[in-house]
């Protein structure tokens, strides 16, 4: 593709809505785990806005420079968006919590409340700017939207180690060998899945049915 100032400029800018998405997304999971009596996350220096303790090379670096300068031209073509990248995990040690298996998994889809706080925020902001003539910044805010709102719909898939995954590990419907295994080759799994076309269809559904509230709420605010 011709990385021309305006195409560099407009990646860049999603470059970094989605890393500080992910890091926000996993602070968020570390102070849940600390709340609910985990002290690991905080031990292990993650219960910090400070981005850097969260930042995967792979998953928060070259992910998301893949999807914005490679693969979502491609998409963009058909109609389509999607967006995929993830932080550091966050370490959390479930026997600390007074209830293991309900806090394990209220922590692991905190990435998920982060995004909802997110959405809500961006509509909010989005509708706000545009009221005063600033559609450019509106333009900003709902990127950030549909950034949230796909990495949201990878935390539902029930694929380890993704959230959905580690439901179905701690309602028992996996074993804890199985769930492993699994995760050892999810990266795989999930870049056959983005390149077939049914997925990345259902996929850009379940996205705009998560987006339609917040859509809905951003024009509701621009009236």
């Amino acid at each position: 593709m011709d990385l021309d100032i305006a195409t560099l400029r407009t990646g860049l800018i999603y470059f970094f809505l989605i890393a500080s998405s992910l890091c926000l997304r996993s602070y968020a999971q570390a102070w849940v785990a600390t709340k609910l009596g985990d002290p690991t996350p905080r031990l292990e220096g993650r219960l910090t806005a400070n981005p850097l303790p969260h930042v995967d090379l792979l998953g928060t670096v070259v992910m998301p420079l893949i999807f914005i300068f490679y693969l979502q031209p491609a998409l963009n073509s058909q109609g389509l968006t999607m967006f995929l990248g993830w932080a550091k995990p966050v370490p959390i040690n479930p026997h600390h919590f007074k209830h293991p298996t309900r806090d394990a998994v209220i922590t692991q889809f905190a990435g998920f409340g982060m995004g909802l706080l997110i959405l809500t925020l961006g509509a909010v902001l989005g509708g706000l700017l545009w009221r005063m003539g600033q559609p450019e910044l509106t333009g900003i805010c709902e990127a950030l939207m549909g950034i949230n709102a796909s990495l949201m719909v990878f935390d539902l898939l029930p694929i380890p180690p993704l959230p959905g995954g580690g439901l179905l590990r701690h309602l028992g419907y996996i074993s804890e060998e199985t769930y492993l295994n699994i995760a050892r080759w999810s990266g795989l799994v999930l870049i056959i899945l983005i390149n077939l076309k049914p997925f990345v269809i259902a996929f850009v559904i379940m996205r705009g049915l998560l987006l339609l509230p917040f859509h809905l709420l951003m024009q509701a605010l621009t009236l």
